[in-house]
């Protein structure tokens, strides 16, 4: 099945509305994104779009998660993003004008929605505060990249693990943060790490109290440790 109306969440009473773009806009504009976008249902592993792939629209993750990847010659993957519900996908490459750098799939069961460049290219021009909501946007989106391309460069691993678990953590109905549906390998490609380190410092942590690892989900325990540690440079 491909995208559809049908499959396209309520914007108006979606629970993860808040941190969507849908809530930077004014009433007009929220109620012209809504009806604007389709949506698609993903299994884990389902591609989103391919890397050199030329996009044809923007992508909203709306439930699950997605993540973004490059892939080495040897094969090696290392996860650029990790998306969570409200958060645009692709779109960076869509402005520029550019293929796709990376690839991109589901790490869990998600609902993706999609507005083609056509009709985004118009409610962009008929609502420029929207424009300048997205360019606000793609300005942090650049910081964050930036910080991370430093931390690979001068953060320890059991500095660039916490912050991996920082940025991956949510709590979604539980009492304390959890990282969820993410595998050991997956922390490690998010933290340009082996598996092999980032699952002795995984333990490290557990050991000294700040995380515990479960089958499918880590929870933070001490979330201002983890962050002190996130901070630490070699």
């Amino acid at each position: 099945m491909g995208f559809s109306k049908r499959d396209a969440p309520n914007c108006t009473v979606c629970p993860y509305r808040q941190d969507c773009f849908y809530w930077a806009l004014d009433k007009g504009a929220q109620k012209e994104w809504k009806d604007l976008r389709i949506a698609n249902k993903f299994e884990p592993g389902d591609v989103v779009f391919y890397d050199g792939e030329k996009p044809n629209g923007v992508y909203v993750v709306c439930t699950g998660k997605a993540k973004t990847y490059k892939t080495s010659r040897s094969g090696q993957q290392m996860i650029t993003r990790i998306m969570g519900p409200g958060q645009l996908l692709g779109y960076r490459s869509l402005l520029a004008g550019e293929n796709y750098s990376g690839s991109s799939e589901a790490m869990q069961e998600s609902v993706v929605s999609f507005i083609d460049q056509a009709a985004f290219d118009r409610f962009l021009v008929t609502h420029p505060k929207a424009a300048i909501a997205l360019l606000k946007k793609l300005a942090m989106d650049v910081r964050e990249s930036q910080d991370k391309a430093m931390d690979i460069v001068h953060k320890p691993a059991k500095a660039r693990v916490s912050d991996a678990l920082l940025r991956m953590m949510h709590m979604n109905g539980h009492k304390t943060p959890v990282v969820s549906g993410v595998k050991r390998k997956e922390i490690a490609e998010m933290a340009g790490l082996t598996v092999e380190t980032t699952v002795r410092v995984l333990a490290d942590l557990e050991a000294r109290g700040l995380i515990r690892r479960e089958e499918k989900t880590i929870v933070i325990l001490d979330q201002e440790k983890v962050k002190q540690l996130s901070t630490l440079t070699s």
